[in-house]
């Protein structure tokens, strides 16, 4: 028996839903699992029997009564991923599906599609989740699945020689400027060092955009010191899309991976291991995360640093999905 995880290519360098699916099958071969790669295209380009042929190639290594963790979704469409499972089921195989995105919820034109990704799911012997939040969405959708395992944070590997944080009253935050167009017309005292590419014109001078960067100039800027801001598409939490609730940022990890502490809204699903583990401060408002970071001494931020370095370093060495990894295949073993 092989346990075997699915992966995608193909897709643009930048894109989160590949950067985190092809780091979870790095650390995965690291404890032997087997890669099913999906490459990236239009099946409907495809006959049945195009596509019939394109997973069996996929699948031919595939042994009966093996174990899969499906990363879900393929974004190939939910009739390849379905296709996928039909598979799987005549070959016998427990299906992990390890769910990072679910379409009908992040889209809400998409939402009528949700009894069809409730069916895919209701196959798998065991479901991992985000957060707490997504398994109540979930099982009150329909999910049926006994064996349910929290998520909770993504891993952010590396081993760049990182600088040692400085004590600063200072925000960073790392994403398009176009989706969150409220972070660049910030209007705070707070400086803010925006990661993004912009053609605005800046007439703020707490605001300095850096462009975009590479991984390790990402991490290697933001080990410099400050604090990492983790914001949804609107300055008002209290307008935010339900899946900014339900999902897990990728950003939260960045910059703990850095080594520095976060500021993040009191919504995000894991503010309360944000709070527990005193890695930065959790806000309800951008008002008052300025307003936090201002009256931080620098005896609090020294202390947050030496919280942050523990968890930085289980990031760092993928310990969170080598754990949840690990859990989930014993749980569908029985052991």
């Amino acid at each position: 028996m092989k346990i075997n995880i699915t992966n995608i290519y193909g897709m643009s360098g930048q894109s989160t839903a590949l950067i985190a699916q092809n780091e979870t099958v790095k650390i995965a071969k690291k404890l032997d699992f087997h890669e099913l790669s999906f490459y990236f295209y239009n099946i409907y380009s495809d006959s049945q029997g195009e596509l019939n042929s394109r997973l069996d190639g996929v699948l031919a290594k595939l042994g009966y009564g093996d174990i899969v963790v499906y990363q879900s979704p393929t974004w190939n469409g939910r009739e390849y991923d379905q296709a996928f499972i039909r598979k799987c089921k005549i070959l016998n195989t427990k299906i992990i599906t390890f769910i990072h995105d679910v379409p009908p919820l992040m889209f809400p034109s998409n939402y009528y599609l949700m009894p069809e990704y409730i069916e895919m799911y209701n196959q798998s012997d065991l479901v991992i989740v985000p957060s707490e939040k997504m398994k109540e969405r979930l099982i009150q959708e329909g999910l049926t699945v006994q064996k349910i395992m929290i998520q909770g944070m993504w891993d952010h590997v590396h081993e760049y020689p990182l600088r040692q944080p400085v004590f600063q009253k200072k925000l960073s935050f790392a994403g398009s400027v176009e989706r969150f167009e409220h972070i660049s017309n910030w209007t705070h005292t707070t400086p803010l060092d925006i990661f993004s590419e912009s053609n605005q014109e800046n007439h703020n001078p707490s605001v300095s955009f850096k462009g975009w960067k590479t991984d390790p100039e990402l991490l290697f800027a933001l080990s410099e010191g400050g604090f990492g801001l983790v914001w949804g598409t609107s300055e008002n939490p209290v307008d935010e899309a339900d899946y900014y609730r339900l999902n897990i940022s990728h950003k939260v990890s960045t910059y703990l991976a850095a080594g520095i502490p976060v500021v993040v809204p009191s919504y995000l699903s894991n503010a309360s291991f944000i709070k527990e583990k005193g890695l930065g401060y959790v806000v309800d408002s951008l008002e008052e995360a300025s307003r936090l970071v201002e009256e931080t001494t620098a005896e609090t931020y020294q202390q947050m640093v030496e919280n942050v370095y523990k968890v930085s370093y289980a990031l760092k060495q993928g310990y969170f999905t080598k754990k949840l990894l690990i859990d989930a295949v014993m749980q569908v073993l029985d052991i």
